[in-house]
Formats: structure tokens, sequence, C-alpha cells
């Protein structure tokens, strides 16, 4: 795959989606559970979210943070620099397949290619460990997330994530945010096991 500047899109830089804690906002109302989707989002509790532990956000979460991020694409990779705990995610544009003998990790394995202004990336092999956002939507180990990125101008871009889990959704469903390009270098900020803020999380629920 040839680096940008040969007819591909550029999204080298440091961006920022909107902070969307509840991904229903975007969705436009409640996801599409199953039964068991909505039991365990019913009788969550935020004590519960493994950020709060310092444990990592999975492949998309960290992008709807209150914290930028940024991109840095070359020839067969783009990476995922971000400022959020200090980590970061790698997606193959080498034009390899998934492993067939795949692990599931925090983070999945994703691969992308280019359709015009686009950069498509498909990410499976996802731990059900991590929360989708900080409302407590969660999901199994057989999520798949595919993601558009469409350059819309020099400095924004459009982000949008299809999410599909036979367990916790009846029905694939998508949120679209916007990007925009930060005159900002990304910070270094780290999440130890001692997180002292644990102490302001919902850790019960209120009595019916």
């Amino acid at each position: 795959m040839p680096p940008p500047g040969n007819g591909l899109p550029d999204f080298n830089g440091v961006w920022e989606l909107p902070y969307t804690p509840d991904l229903e906002r975007p969705y436009g109302g409640p996801l599409p559970f199953t039964p068991l989707g909505a039991e365990k989002f019913k009788t969550h509790v935020g004590g519960d979210d493994p950020h709060g532990f310092c444990q990592p956000t999975g492949p998309t979460r960290a992008f709807h943070s209150p914290f930028p991020f940024e991109l840095v694409q070359s020839a067969g990779m783009v990476v995922v620099l971000f400022e959020t705990d200090h980590n970061f995610r790698r997606i193959f544009t080498d034009g390899r397949p998934h492993p067939k003998d795949l692990d599931t990790t925090w983070y999945g394995d994703s691969t992308g290619h280019y359709e015009g202004n686009k950069l498509i990336v498909d990410t499976i092999g996802i731990s059900n460990r991590s929360w989708l956002d900080t409302a407590g939507h969660q999901h199994s180990d057989q999520l798949h997330v595919t993601e558009v990125f469409e350059k819309t101008g020099p400095d924004a871009f459009t982000w949008t994530a299809t999410y599909e889990d036979p367990v916790y959704f009846v029905k694939p469903w998508s949120i679209t945010l916007t990007a925009k390009r930060q005159k900002y270098d990304i910070m270094e900020m780290i999440c130890m096991d001692n997180n002292q803020d644990i102490p302001h999380y919902i850790t019960s629920r209120p009595k019916p």
C-alpha cells in the first residue's frame, strides 16, 4: 500500500472527537439490545467500569474520550497514539487478513484498506473485558467493529463506527462523529492501579 501523498487521504496529525460518554446520544435512542444485553446494562454499576481500574478502553472508546489522539500513517500501517493512558493501537493496511488463530485482546486485530477519501477498518478478536462507553454499554468477545474514517477537508474527518455483536445486540448499529484537527501535541497521561478516582464512581444501584 503506497504512503499518503500517492492519491490517498492524509490522516496524519493530532485530532479530537466530541466527548461522548453515552453512545445512545449519537445513536438517537436506546441501543438494540438482546435480552442479555438489556439486563447487563440495567444491572451494571459505574464502579465496575474497567477503565476505572486503569484497564484499556478497547479499540473505539478512547476515540470519543475527552482527550485527543494522534494518527501516524505509513505505507502499511496506521498507528493511533491515544493520549488516554498513553496507549496505542495498530491498523494494518498492507493487505494482510485477520489471523486464523486469533487471540482475543483488549484492542483486537484491526485491518484496513482505502477507498477514495476513506480508510475502512475491520476489527475482531476484542476481549469482552472492555466497555463501549462510560455509560456502561458492554459487549461479548464476538464483537465486530467496522470503522470508516472519511476525510471531509484538510482539518476534519468523520468517524463512523458500526458495532455488531449477536450476543448483546439484535442488529448492527452505528454512530458518526466529526473529528477536528488540533494544534496540540499529545501529552503523557499515566493511569496506575492505585487510581484515586474510583471513590467518585457510583458503586451501587439505587433501591427500587
